[in-house]
């Protein structure tokens, strides 16, 4: 029996760490059923393989922010998996759907609403706007259901990564904020001015308002090379000292880095999760919708904060009421939605026998705790991060190199421009001369008329009088 997880993989660890606990819970809620005969392979999203799907008994598509018809690019892909799905009916399930800035024009809606409507879907999960999804997909024959993103069960599922990072923890006597730093292109992709610039000052100045506090802080990023470019630009930028820097290189690493922190200043949506899940209080800067739909269905809605409130006197005052939360941790009900997701669709796609009824949150669990993330997970991390930073950079030196030829016809262009322009000015000299000499001529033939003129009008004058006539 196969099973083929669809993931999108970016070196925004974020999205890394979904596909991670997500497989990890698909192997509780198989072992559950009684199911060991699988496989479970992995296909990233925007690298659909036919055969890899062709081949699969199930397709499930792991989560995320997949719909939306964004500037992210990904109903093409989407499209392409359930053309092949439906071609060899095979069943297809989503889970943890979540929806990007959507540019609701009548094409784009069409083309949601033909994806939401294809014969091979048994299954929808979402983690946000469920409304939305009812919307486009009227008369649907598979239930909507309402879960949680699957990085919410990082605490359990990373437990043993970082147990020596919150003992550590336990033993400080200084609190530790962790300053989520992101692309500046990432606001005016969502619609929102807020600069590199804008955003830099803001970190500089809530730092230096943070340590006026006696408040450590660190600089982090969800690990993707966009970000930490502007990280290594700001601290530059500010002198920044190195050690203020947490610079990860796999989803391990930025879950360990987030479990040392006493709270969190987000604008990644998923370290306010990843903070969520180990128990660390979050606040989210507002740059898409998501964001605040998250903090409602935790509890928090007010700490997610939009533009016209997020300044660094409002971030600071935020951190106090961070430091001083006694209670957090993340809902055993919310969590669970995700897992009875689970064991209902495998259940209803897959063959099993003699499967045991639903685990309960402490059996879940504790299954979770027996096991541990493989190394290969940061391998695959890494490798996916160096592929991005080369198609990034490959990217950038194309750009350099068309940027190169362009310069040296705009040289070519400048030099015949040079050239037409000294013909010009030649030829003006040439006109102004002629003109000149016209103007002279000109002048004169002026002065000579007027002269006979004035000779005309003295001899009429003379004839009139008289004076001309001999005596």
């Amino acid at each position: 029996m196969r099973i083929l997880t669809v993931a999108f993989f970016d070196d925004n660890f974020g999205d890394m760490l979904i596909r991670t606990c997500f497989l990890q819970l698909t192997k509780v809620a198989l072992k559950n059923l009684n199911i060991s005969d699988y496989e479970l392979d992995v296909m990233p999203l925007k690298k659909p393989n036919e055969e890899q799907v062709a081949a699969a008994d199930l397709v499930i598509f792991a989560g995320g922010g997949l719909f939306g018809l964004s500037y992210l690019g990904f109903a093409g892909f989407i499209e392409r998996i359930l053309d092949t799905a439906d071609a060899h009916r095979i069943p297809v399930i989503f889970s943890s759907l979540g929806i990007n800035n959507m540019d609701a024009t009548e094409e784009n809606e069409n083309r949601l609403i033909q994806i939401l409507k294809r014969p091979c879907i048994k299954a929808i999960s979402v983690r946000e706007h469920a409304d939305i999804f009812e919307h486009y997909a009227p008369g649907h024959p598979y239930e909507i259901r309402p879960v949680c993103d699957p990085v919410v069960w990082a605490g359990a599922i990373y437990a043993a990564d970082i147990a020596s990072v919150l003992a550590e923890k336990a033993e400080r006597k200084t609190p530790v904020v962790g300053l989520n730093v992101v692309r500046g292109g990432l606001f005016k992709d969502n619609g929102i001015d807020w600069t590199l610039t804008k955003e830099e000052q803001y970190l500089y100045d809530l730092s230096q308002r943070l340590e006026e506090k006696e408040i450590d802080y660190r600089f982090f990023t969800n690990g993707s090379t966009w970000d930490v470019n502007t990280l290594r630009h700001f601290q530059k930028k500010f002198q920044i000292p190195r050690e203020k820097l947490i610079i990860s290189d796999n989803s391990r690493e930025v879950v360990q880095a987030i479990a040392g922190f006493d709270a969190v200043i987000a604008i990644r949506m998923h370290a306010s999760i990843i903070s969520y899940a180990l128990g660390v209080p979050s606040v989210n800067y507002v740059w898409n919708p998501k964001i605040p739909e998250l903090y409602r269905k935790i509890g928090y809605p007010a700490r997610a904060v939009g533009a016209a409130d997020w300044t660094v006197d409002g971030a600071a005052m935020l951190t106090d009421e961070l430091l001083a939360e006694q209670d957090y941790h993340p809902d055993p009900d919310e969590l669970m939605t995700l897992y009875r997701f689970l064991y209902d669709v495998y259940a209803a796609n897959l063959p099993s026998n003699d499967r045991q009824p639903v685990y309960d949150y402490e059996t879940v669990r504790a299954r979770l705790l027996e096991m541990t993330v493989p190394a290969s997970e940061d391998e695959l991390d890494l490798r996916t991060k160096l592929q991005r930073a080369e198609s990034r950079y490959f990217t950038l030196f194309n750009s350099d190199d068309r940027k190169k030829g362009e310069i040296k016809r705009l040289k070519k262009d400048i030099d015949k421009l040079k050239q037409e322009k000294a013909k010009l000015q030649k030829d003006l000299k040439a006109e102004q001369k002629q003109r000149a000499a016209t103007e002279k001529e000109r002048d004169a033939a002026k002065a000579e008329i007027k002269r006979l003129n004035q000779l005309f009008v003295m001899r009429a004058y003379n004839k009139l009088t008289g004076k001309n006539k001999k005596k």
